[in-house]
């Protein structure tokens, strides 16, 4: 049998769909790997898909649609999915963008935030959070908001290892990218932690740690037209970044980075890192051909990368050894 998936895909699941999980993320739990991501067909808004292999995709549950039970429990949070008084350009109901969940050991719960926007247009720039006790069950949606205020529109979560959870927005029209620390039960803001390269148009960011130093990929704002990404390094969160370098080419091999993926070396026993990203069809029904890109990351140093193309990849990396 052929174990070689090509780089860069469109799936289809156990019941012969498209998948779709664009602005997402992969999460490994066990010898599981789920895929989250943006689903706007129909009334659903973020589904989530499950795989040993990376070959055979088995989809698990709609998880956030707008009909999702919703509870009030912060007073200052709108918890508005549907608005059928304005249309969409993709999809129906409110824009939900770049979902990312993680697990909160203390409160035994899934944390889901994400970019929120009206259907017509994207002046109010929100996040929202939503909460399941599985991370593939029904989420209960718990509103959209300004953090501490400010705009928020591409974003993603982080947790580190002492379990401290921050949260990365595009800010001031994504003139600006903020970092925040969450609260103990990653359900709200804590503090802004710090603002990075004020004034240079950044959005999609996406942050993991290696070997004690922080990433943070980004890419430029060029719309559904693909551009070239760039990373940063750092020994801490909220201070001593460094200044931006490119990764891959001049269109980021036609990408917008969404996701990193940590696997393990069967033979080395050493943690690989994949990227994971979007290749937008753009707006309209071409939205939903949106295809994806999983490239290897090479380490160079502690604090230098590059993003290799490869036409092909072995499933192989994707297939949990037990370590």
């Amino acid at each position: 049998m052929d174990r070689k998936m090509k780089s860069v895909f469109l799936p289809r699941e156990n019941r012969g769909k498209i998948l779709h999980a664009h602005g997402g993320q992969i999460l490994r739990e066990g010898e599981t790997y789920y895929w989250i991501g943006e689903d706007r067909t129909e009334r659903n808004k973020v589904s989530c898909y499950k795989s040993k292999d990376f070959l055979n995709w088995e989809f698990c549950n709609h998880i956030l649609t707008l009909d999702s039970q919703t509870e009030k429990r912060f007073p200052d949070r709108d918890l508005r999915l549907d608005i059928p008084e304005q249309k969409a350009a993709i999809g129906i109901g409110c824009n939900i963008e770049r979902p990312k969940v993680v697990y909160n050991e203390k409160s035994q719960q899934y944390v889901m935030w994400m970019h929120w926007e009206m259907p017509g247009d994207y002046k109010l720039a929100r996040c929202a959070v939503a909460v399941c006790d599985t991370i593939d069950g029904d989420y209960t949606y718990l509103g959209s908001f300004n953090p501490l205020g400010y705009m928020s529109r591409d974003c993603t979560l982080f947790v580190d290892d002492d379990k401290c959870a921050y949260f990365i927005s595009a800010a001031r029209d994504n003139q600006d990218l903020h970092i925040y620390r969450l609260t103990e039960d990653y359900l709200s803001i804590e503090s802004k932690v710090c603002t990075l390269w004020p004034g240079e148009l950044r959005e999609a960011p996406v942050m993991f740690k290696r070997n004690g130093y922080y990433y943070l990929l980004t890419s430029g704002c060029t719309g559904w037209q693909a551009n070239q990404s760039s990373y940063a390094y750092s020994r801490y969160i909220d201070h001593g970044w460094s200044r931006r370098f490119e990764l891959g080419n001049e269109t980021t091999y036609q990408s917008q980075p969404t996701g990193i993926i940590k696997t393990d070396n069967s033979l080395s026993g050493e943690a690989e890192y994949w990227y994971l990203g979007d290749r937008w069809g753009g707006s309209g029904e071409a939205y939903f051909q949106s295809e994806y890109v999983i490239l290897p990351l090479l380490f160079l140093s502690d604090t230098s990368l590059s993003l290799e193309w490869k036409a092909e990849i072995e499933y192989e990396h994707f297939i949990y050894h037990g370590r």
